[in-house]
């Protein structure tokens, strides 16, 4: 598997604060990245790659600075999320998003995407990665 390092470093990088915790999460993707990156970049639709969410409804142009209100399925611990876009560059491939409000305890959460490519078994292929900063609880 070859993966460019230094920009993986560049991007999933936090300073934990007090009361802080952080996590990374990566998947393998056997599909090509006009695919995989139109999918992960719906800062408008991320029911589409997330099965909790149930309807989202965004404020602004879908740059950055602009919120949405996300309605999550029954069963969790929250019924709505509200997040601001804070970075997003489909040349390198990263979103980013901060929880700005809502009813659950994340009053501190931030989350980086980014997709690199990779080569497994000599074949082409993506790597998603999710980092996370939120509350320890």
């Amino acid at each position: 598997m070859v993966v460019d390092f230094f920009s993986v470093r560049r991007h999933h990088k936090h300073d934990p604060k007090e009361n802080q915790c952080t996590s990374v999460l990566v998947k393998h993707i056997k599909a090509p990245i006009n695919l995989v990156w139109p999918l992960v970049r719906s800062f408008d639709q991320p029911q589409k790659y997330k099965p909790f969410v149930r309807r989202c409804i965004v404020q602004g142009d879908l740059n950055i600075g602009s919120v949405r209100e996300v309605n999550v399925t029954s069963g969790l611990p929250a019924s709505t999320s509200t997040e601001m876009l804070e970075l997003l560059d489909d040349d390198e491939h990263i979103l980013g998003i901060r929880i700005v409000g809502g009813d659950h305890r994340l009053k501190n959460y931030s989350s980086v995407i980014t997709v690199h490519p990779e080569i497994i078994d000599g074949r082409p292929e993506r790597m998603a990665m999710q980092d996370r900063a939120e509350p320890a609880v």
